[in-house]
């Protein structure tokens, strides 16, 4: 019958729709086995442009995000090493304010005691994380606290201020956290929380003994606590308003996450239903065309 000029046309299309049964029943099925509607973006021309914007948002938020919690660290390490600073100014202010209760205490405990603060101090302000000093402003390499610095001098009371130690310069960090959003963040070593607390030490090194240079170190010394308590408000607030940014690129990303998968993953229920419609079509077209194709003239004759 196949071979018959009035009925070729009709096999050919019948072995037509039956390769199209077939081919829609192997791309559902990949669909299915895959869990994409596509290999590529050629089956989701329509959205495939939406697609690629919105992947693209995916991966500029992935890349804020990593930006903002370097940026974060750098904020907590910066909140607990000037805590570190305080606890040494309380231990100094305690030692101070003993020196000051008469005679017991020598002026060389009380030099040697504000030479290790000052000496400590300096070391924290000059900490380096990630191959930066966090205290320099935005020259991170260069080390921000420079005893040595012939600039700063000994000093007597009353004292002047005094903050040519400081190497770094007066720009503070900034990381972009959002398409719109940049924040900056940090604390320069020549801040005046840490100028009067380096300068309380040079005063009790140089003239330990002295009545007015140990009152006016116990001055500077509480002034730079209070200052201090300030600063660590300060990094908490740069710390919440880079959270909060984070919190919102990751919810930004679930939802790009989940509309992305709504493009390009297969709703499994209905590939399976349909599945097993093609799957019946496919046997019923198959059924018929085996009774067609044994038909022959003969038998009717």
């Amino acid at each position: 019958m196949v071979t018959r000029v009035a009925t070729f046309s009709f096999t050919n299309q019948m072995i037509s729709e039956n390769m199209r049964l077939q081919t829609k029943y192997s791309d559902i099925n990949t669909q299915i086995s895959s869990g994409l509607k596509s290999q590529d973006y050629k089956a989701i021309a329509r959205d495939s442009q939406y697609l690629l914007a919105i992947e693209s948002s995916q991966t500029k938020l992935v890349s804020y995000n990593a930006n903002a919690n370097t940026a974060l660290s750098n904020v907590n390490i910066m909140y607990s090493t000037i805590g570190k600073i305080e606890d040494m100014a309380n231990i100094m202010l305690s030692n101070v304010t003993t020196a000051l209760g008469g005679n017991q205490v020598p002026g060389t405990i009380t030099a040697n005691q504000a030479n290790n603060a000052l000496l400590e101090t300096a070391g924290l302000l000059n900490l380096k994380v990630a191959g930066r000093h966090l205290f320099a402003g935005s020259d991170i390499d260069t080390k921000p606290v420079d005893l040595n610095d012939p600039a700063w001098i000994a000093q007597t009371s009353p004292s002047v201020v005094n903050s040519s130690y400081y190497q770094g310069n007066s720009t503070l960090t900034s990381v972009q956290v959002s398409e719109t959003y940049s924040s900056t963040y940090g604390i320069t070593a020549d801040n005046p929380a840490f100028e009067k607390l380096l300068r309380a030490y040079n005063l009790l090194i140089n003239t330990p003994t002295g009545p007015a240079e140990r009152n006016e170190a116990l001055d500077l010394i509480q002034q730079s606590i209070d200052d201090i308590g300030n600063l660590r408000g300060l990094l908490s607030t740069q710390a919440n308003s880079i959270e909060k940014q984070t919190d919102k690129n990751e919810q930004d990303h679930v939802y790009l996450k989940e509309l992305s998968s709504f493009i390009k993953e297969t709703d499994i229920p209905s590939a399976s239903v349909r599945l097993t419609e093609i799957q019946s079509q496919l046997e019923a077209s198959y059924s018929a065309s085996v009774r067609i194709l044994q038909l022959n003239l003969v038998n009717y004759l």
